[in-house]
């Protein structure tokens, strides 16, 4: 659901940031990166690296590809508005990246291959 314009937008505080150290992983619960010999930070940083990709694939499902399809709805709808004027061709042709531009998002973010 789409907050409202009006609405401001939530305060995070520097403490509710998630610090991620590049060599060692995402900080232990006081804001520190856990110790090198600690065991099980590989693990918690796997974990960390697939929660913030299903966070992004989600929200770029949610946001971009739906705002992406709406557009290509609102095309489809000036076709029947325009009927056969000589601009159809193009916005055919629109309609059919913004659908290749879909599938193209999608396939980045749910193929399991590298």
């Amino acid at each position: 659901m789409r907050r409202p314009a009006s609405t401001p937008a939530a305060v995070v505080s520097a403490s509710d940031v998630l610090q991620v150290s590049p060599a060692r992983g995402p900080a232990d619960g006081r804001g520190r990166a856990p110790a090198a010999s600690d065991a099980a930070v590989p693990a918690k940083l796997a974990k960390y690296l697939a929660d913030d990709h299903d966070r992004i694939a989600q929200a770029i499902n949610d946001v971009v590809v739906h705002r992406i399809f709406a557009a290509g709805l609102d095309l489809q709808t000036a076709l029947a508005l325009i009927g056969d004027h000589p601009a159809a061709g193009k916005i055919y042709h629109a309609v059919d990246e913004l659908d290749q531009a879909i599938r193209n998002i999608r396939d980045a973010i749910f193929d399991p291959r590298p």
